[in-house]
């Protein structure tokens, strides 16, 4: 159905159309979704999270252009309990769930900080089991280079990229 690619110098499965290759990898740790639609990237981030063979909670989206306090909060009460044992509230309600942060391109530099923290102690220590599937209008390729988007935390949420309107994406997909 769809066209894969291989992954690219940053590790990343690239996908254009389609979402049948991409179905069987079962937990995705973070995947990154491009497109102008906002219904449509939904659509293949629900689609991801179904697609997840551990997925048993729930699936939340968060919109990082309206609630990027709610997201920070979270972050850094997971952050603070994975060391002294407090209950994360917000991921913990994810556990085996997928929390789809959209418009992640609009993240400020403490939310972007705090959720490459995240990443790093969850591929470190894996004691979140949730899935992490984002959402973007743009490439965050072109966020790095204009200096919005930390290039770390770029590559980390691209392990899968999607996009899903090609030549839109722009010289930078």
């Amino acid at each position: 159905m769809g066209e894969r690619r291989e992954p690219n110098a940053g590790g990343a499965a690239e996908q254009t159309t389609g979402l049948d290759p991409i179905t069987n990898l079962g937990r995705i740790v973070s995947a990154l979704v491009i497109g102008k639609s906002a219904g449509e990237r939904e659509s293949v981030a629900r689609a991801l999270h179904r697609a997840n063979r551990e997925a048993d909670g729930p699936f939340l989206k968060v919109s990082a252009a309206q609630e990027e306090g709610l997201l920070t909060q979270s972050l850094e009460g997971w952050l603070r309990g994975a060391s002294t044992g407090e209950a994360p509230r917000l991921l913990d309600r994810l556990e085996q769930g997928s929390l789809f942060l959209d418009q992640i391109e609009v993240l400020g530099s403490e939310a972007q900080r705090l959720l490459l923290e995240f990443l790093e102690a969850e591929v470190a220590k894996q004691p979140w089991k949730g899935q992490l599937i984002t959402g973007s209008e743009v490439s965050l390729r072109g966020a790095v280079k204009e200096g919005r988007f930390d290039s770390n935390l770029a590559l980390r949420l691209e392990r899968v990229r999607i996009v899903l309107d090609p030549e839109q994406a722009g010289p930078d997909r």
